[in-house]
């Protein structure tokens, strides 16, 4: 990496905790701009403490790299858990890794661990990328995780609440909040995640709208049906708070966690006597719901906030639907 490149990266690095990730693009690309006209060397003092080649710099640039790309507080989150674990298990610099080190982190994970071979691919994944980039960045000489080979997934339908299932949480909740955050899921399709940013301020209670910054950090509108728009009223009534977050924590004025709310759901349908219930299950449930009742899967799509249909396809349980017509319309 030339010198020019490590100086942009540790500039965009040092200011990452300071911008917010539209910031951070305009500052690289002002810096790149910039310095195209200069020549920029490195010291040669014998007295330098940091060295921004080392480990350390290129782990953070990693993540400042995806930070860039738009991808979520959440998945951020998972790739440096995964990557942190395979670090501390190995504890060996970047380039003294090899691939078998990672076939055999695979392999602990698998036979010891006995996590699920979707788990397991997932983060040969993220440790496969993370070298990767390093290679390509010219942090390292060669790529670690270029044959290490891929984990086959039994893929499972994944399926939404039966209609049955969503009146028996329905009737099982047992406070107004509740029951407003199982109408707003079931209404919006949006994550959990999402739900718990839903404000006062950015709710339209006449048109039944509210604007959502979903993954990568792209923008849609949920909308609130009449079932949702009855419950939200009915809840902020009792609540008594006309601004901040729709949902609200246990202070006055903070949201609910992502954590609190799939607690609450796990509690709903434990008295419901629903099994496999969590908040994202009402995603796919609101997505099937709107394409067997005519959407167009193109209009689920957007309305879900994906870039592909293949995504969208995914999250459908299309029980009793002629996927094959649907598969061939959009994807043949």
């Amino acid at each position: 990496m030339e010198p020019t490149e490590r100086f942009i990266d540790s500039v965009v690095r040092g200011m990452d905790s300071e911008l917010e990730v539209d910031q951070l693009r305009k500052l690289k690309i002002v810096l790149t701009l910039n310095l195209n006209k200069y020549q920029i060397e490195e010291s040669k003092n014998d007295l330098i403490i940091y060295d921004e080649t080392s480990d350390i710099a290129a782990y953070k640039q990693y993540f400042v790299s995806k930070k860039l790309q738009g991808l979520s507080l959440g998945t951020l989150n998972l790739y440096k858990s995964t990557i942190d674990r395979f670090m501390r298990t190995v504890r060996r610099p970047f380039a003294d890794i090899t691939t078998n080190d990672i076939r055999m982190f695979i392999a602990n994970r698998n036979m010891i661990d006995h996590i699920s071979s979707a788990t397991l691919s997932r983060e040969r994944g993220c440790i496969c990328r993370f070298f990767t980039w390093l290679y390509k960045e010219e942090y390292l000489s060669k790529d670690p995780g270029l044959r290490v080979e891929e984990i086959k997934v039994e893929k499972r339908i994944k399926k939404a609440f039966t209609p049955i299932e969503i009146e028996l949480m329905r009737n099982a909740t047992t406070s107004l909040k509740e029951k407003a955050v199982i109408e707003l899921l079931l209404s919006t399709g949006c994550r959990v995640s999402e739900l718990v940013s839903f404000t006062l301020e950015n709710y339209d209670r006449d048109r039944g709208t509210i604007p959502v910054i979903g993954k990568g950090n792209k923008e849609r509108i949920a909308f609130v049906n009449a079932k949702a728009k009855v419950a939200i009223d009915n809840y902020l009534n009792k609540s008594g708070h006309n601004s901040g977050p729709i949902i609200q924590g246990r202070k006055q004025g903070t949201p609910m966690d992502v954590s609190s709310i799939q607690k609450m759901i796990s509690v709903i349908a434990e008295r419901a006597n629903v099994r496999h219930a969590h908040p994202h299950k009402f995603r796919r449930t609101a997505a099937t719901l709107a394409l067997k009742h005519g959407m167009d899967i193109n209009d689920v799509r957007i309305f879900l906030g994906h870039s592909s249909m293949n995504t969208t396809l995914q999250y459908l349980d299309l029980t009793g639907v002629n996927f094959k017509e649907i598969h061939d319309k959009y994807l043949g």
